[in-house]
């Protein structure tokens, strides 16, 4: 019996992306954690979702590694999303089920708030992991601040200067490749949003920025090197 991928992340890693901007086209081809597992001969869980933010990344793992026989998974990667996305549970009387929502922006707090929030999420999940000696890499799969607010060169300067003096981002490890909690790795394999060619390479199109088929083989390739 085949060891298990488990992921979690947000619409660059979703198996079920639909474009904004090109509703008319097939995306239904092979997403990086299909093609991970693949690269790894493992099965694989992808239970990413669009608009996830990194609370529903964490707990949808943690609830999946609960209802699971710990010794088949062969490793886990949760792809972080940004810092100020919002995740929250409404339960439904009528079926009595629940079920995620998310918001891109959340209104409460600041971006040192929420950029605290997330490290601390990492580094929760980091601890869960190495009490059950889960196998785990880490991956910021986009920018942390990505849309944030209009960020100038400046004020994102000063946020990655708190970033890195806070206390829980000393802490964490396990980042694939370069990635860190701040440095993404869309922002890596796209020469950090800035060279056009390898936006081309990698996305969609100008307009979605979001992996195209070409580019969900970047990541994993990318991803298996690393680890």
């Amino acid at each position: 019996m085949k060891k298990i991928l488990l992921v979690s992340g947000c619409s660059f890693t979703t198996d079920n992306y639909e474009s904004h901007h090109h509703p008319e086209e097939d995306m239904s081809w092979d997403k990086w954690p299909k093609i991970l597992a693949k690269m790894l001969d493992m099965d694989y869980i992808n239970l990413a979702k669009s608009g996830a933010g990194n609370e529903y990344i964490s707990n949808t793992i943690i609830d999946q590694i609960e209802t699971m026989d710990k010794s088949r998974i062969g490793l886990v990667i949760p792809a972080w999303s940004q810092c100020r996305r919002r995740d929250y549970q409404v339960h439904y009387a009528r079926s009595n089920k629940t079920a995620w929502r998310h918001e891109l922006y959340d209104l409460f707090g600041d971006t040192r708030y929420w950029i605290t929030k997330s490290f601390k999420t990492y580094y929760f999940f980091q601890i869960y992991c190495e009490y059950y000696n889960i196998p785990y890499k880490q991956v910021q799969m986009i920018e942390l601040f990505k849309d944030n607010i209009e960020i100038k060169t400046k004020e994102k300067e000063e946020h990655d200067k708190f970033a890195k003096s806070q206390m829980y981002y000393s802490k964490l490890k396990n980042f694939v490749g370069e990635t860190s909690g701040i440095l993404s790795l869309q922002d890596i394999l796209t020469d950090k949003r800035r060279n056009k060619q390898k936006i081309k390479e990698f996305s969609i199109s100008l307009e979605d920025w979001h992996p195209s088929e070409n580019g969900q083989r970047l990541i994993a390739e990318y991803i298996y090197e690393n680890i």
